[in-house]
């Protein structure tokens, strides 16, 4: 199924599928499972994820419009994410994304104050001592390497997916509530990557729209294939902040402990309605997106 991806092919867009199409081909191609053929399908178009869209080219923006349809974005990235690559892109003597003004962009600073203390909270006194040091110094990426090295690292993807689902709820809600307006669609949600902060997010929303754990997986371990021509680069970003190689990659078994731990906590109604994303407002999303 991985011809689902960036059909037909982006430019400067890497990690792009319509996640409503992924979900009904999956849904088809697995004709022999009664309770799978009574779901709903979903409506394809409106729910769509890729990596950043700062290398977006102008025929990539003109695509996005005029074939995607696209109106909203969520930004999910950090401030310092964005400088970051706008800086990057003006020593490459690149100009701003050509679809910056073509389609509203809501920006949620998933990763807040809350996920980065309690990063912080977890080095040791004078690992901590250090980073705030360097911090003072406007050091950061050499400080940001102190916790990938010594707690992002240990913690690997299952553990950071968990503490997203602590600590991050603030901004989970923000992204969740742009589903709820029906005049934003069709929305796309992006990170740096497309990857881990979008995929808990579309996990999130596969979740209320009750799909089969199994097609909640085959769209997520989908970025393997849709990041493949960035995956050097991407190596290199992760080395650079003290990470390894696995940070790349979309393993199925993160769904699996993500489903697990919601389900531990009283499961994903009951996280959800102490996000302040009730019941009335899971029933609009179903209303939206389910066919």
């Amino acid at each position: 199924m991985a011809e689902t991806i960036t059909r037909p092919p982006f430019n400067g867009i890497n990690n792009f599928r319509d996640v409503g199409r992924v979900i009904n081909a999956y849904r088809a191609y697995d004709n022999d499972d009664i309770e799978v053929a009574k779901l709903p399908r979903l409506r394809e178009g409106m729910v769509l994820r890729s990596g950043r869209l700062d290398d977006a080219t102008a025929e990539d923006a003109d695509l996005m419009v005029n074939s995607y349809r696209l109106k909203t974005v969520i930004d999910l990235r950090t401030k310092s994410e964005v400088l970051n690559r706008k800086t990057i892109s003006r020593n490459q003597e690149k100009g701003p994304s050509c679809g910056e003004k073509r389609w509203n962009t809501v920006k949620v600073n998933l990763i807040g104050r809350k996920f980065e203390m309690n990063l912080v909270q977890q080095l040791r006194w004078w690992q901590a001592l250090w980073f705030f040091v360097l911090m003072l110094l406007q050091r950061r990426m050499t400080a940001i390497r102190i916790i990938g090295r010594n707690v992002m690292s240990p913690k690997g993807l299952v553990g950071l997916n968990k503490d997203s689902l602590q600590f991050c709820q603030y901004g989970i809600l923000q992204a969740l509530e742009v589903y709820l307006d029906p005049q934003a669609y069709p929305v796309l949600v992006h990170c740096t990557q497309g990857k881990d902060r979008s995929g808990l997010i579309i996990m999130l929303i596969l979740f209320v729209l009750r799909i089969p754990l199994k097609f909640v997986k085959a769209d997520y371990v989908l970025s393997n294939q849709g990041l493949d021509r960035v995956r050097a680069s991407m190596i290199k970003e992760v080395l650079e902040i003290g990470m390894d190689e696995k940070y790349t990659q979309a393993p199925e078994e993160i769904v699996d402990e993500v489903w697990k731990f919601l389900e531990d906590g009283g499961g994903v109604d009951m996280y959800l309605d102490e996000l302040g994303f009730g019941q009335s407002k899971r029933q609009k999303l179903r209303s939206l997106l389910l066919e």
